[in-house]
């Protein structure tokens, strides 16, 4: 027998559904929905979401996108980056058996005054010696500051999800060993440039 609907108001009635826009760098692609009560409660919600869902490419699914809600006008929600990794899955099938790597996390700055954070691995067939990991380290960072201070964020994150950064430590990297291959794994957002900054 089927039960009968509680009287009384209908919660959901009360609520709205948002649409959800990933940030200007990556077009402001619709990348969800969320609902809420009250359009201050969507500001802070936290999205995940992939390459392969902003650009289409199947080749980028594993590359893992957050954002947050900042903005809300009318039923759309407006993101800002928080930070993109890869997937573990994808790592994990990088590590075969008797391989190694280098892992290493820096601190960096854009052009336009963004710091970031940014986690790498250096993958290779055999272990090596602690002063080819600190070489290896070395020309990672440098690499990486290079790249940085010479592009704004949205020119550094193109970097990072089409692959060309990676491409770009490791020719420089092999140098020290014959790497297999080198992964950014997440580049994590710290600090937004100050208004001054911005300006």
């Amino acid at each position: 027998m089927a039960r009968k609907r509680a009287t009384g108001k209908d919660p959901w009635k009360a609520k709205l559904w948002y649409t959800i826009y990933a940030p200007q760098m990556f077009d402001k692609k619709e990348i969800g929905e969320t609902v809420s009560d009250d359009p201050k409660k969507v500001l802070g919600r936290k999205i995940e979401t992939n390459m392969k869902e902003i650009t289409g490419d199947l080749k980028k699914s594993h590359i893992k996108l957050i954002f947050k809600v900042n903005e809300v006008t009318g039923e759309n929600a407006y993101t800002e980056f928080l930070r993109q990794e890869l997937s573990r899955s994808y790592l994990r099938s990088q590590i075969r058996r008797r391989n190694s790597k280098v892992d290493s996390i820096f601190n960096i700055k854009t052009k336009d005054g963004y710091n970031l954070r940014a986690s790498t691995s250096a993958i290779l067939t055999t272990r090596i010696q602690a002063s080819q990991k600190r070489a290896i380290r070395q020309i990672i960072n440098q690499e990486l500051t290079s790249i940085s201070t010479n592009n704004d964020f949205a020119q550094f994150l193109d970097e990072v999800t089409s692959g060309k950064m990676s491409s770009e430590i490791y020719k420089k990297a092999r140098k020290i060993y014959p790497l297999k291959r080198v992964e950014v794994t997440k580049i994590k957002l710290v600090e937004k440039p100050s208004a001054k900054e911005a300006a």
